[in-house]
């Protein structure tokens, strides 16, 4: 999945499966990122509730990507072919996407639509007709930057304190989580 390059205004940038000596940088950046989100009182991820160990679990199942300049970690995403803690045992053929992570330093050039369009590319390549994603209802930010992206609400889920633990923290504690979807180019809408 490493052909498909990002265009950005540094130039064209490789997205690249995550090796173990990017999970420091990953969580780093996931740390940043709920740090601002907490100071900008946005509710969705906290600081420190990520362990280094579920984002070593992610690379060693090649589930999390990476792009970066000048040698360091700019953006990544999380792309897995199933999540039956968020949305259940679903038997429609979907790529899901989860922390998608531009550095502060680099946000507002297009980068994270870029890397969202990437992965519904290497969704529909592996014979998805579906992207699906979520986030804190209350996140009413992200969720119009989906929406705008050509994602559709399809429900919502509860996660307790114990669910969301039982995940590596993963999950919005004590929050109410929107459901997304979008078809992809060439797939069917599903039936429901």
């Amino acid at each position: 999945m490493t052909g498909d390059p990002l265009t950005t205004p540094w130039g064209e940038l490789a997205v690249v499966p995550a090796s173990r000596d990017d999970a420091l940088a990953i969580l780093q950046l996931r740390d940043d990122l709920a740090a601002w989100m907490c100071e900008h009182r946005i509710d969705q991820w906290h600081p420190g509730e990520m362990p280094l160990a579920w984002i070593e679990e992610c690379i060693s199942q090649g589930w999390i990507y990476t792009v970066s300049r000048d040698s360091k970690v700019m953006a990544s995403v999380t792309l897995t072919w199933a999540d039956p803690f968020v949305w259940g045992e679903e038997s429609d053929a979907a790529g899901y996407i989860h922390m998608l992570m531009v550095d502060r330093g680099y946000a507002a050039h297009g980068i994270g639509r870029s890397l969202l369009n990437w992965a519904e590319r290497q969704s529909a390549r592996a014979g998805c007709h579906l992207a699906r994603l979520d986030c804190v209802r209350s996140n009413g930010g992200l969720r119009a930057y989906y929406e705008r992206a050509g994602y559709r609400l399809v429900g919502y889920r509860d996660f307790s304190t114990s669910q969301s633990l039982a995940l590596g923290g993963t999950a919005p504690s004590d929050s109410e989580t929107a459901l997304y979807e979008k078809t992809l180019s060439g797939g069917c809408p599903p039936v429901r």
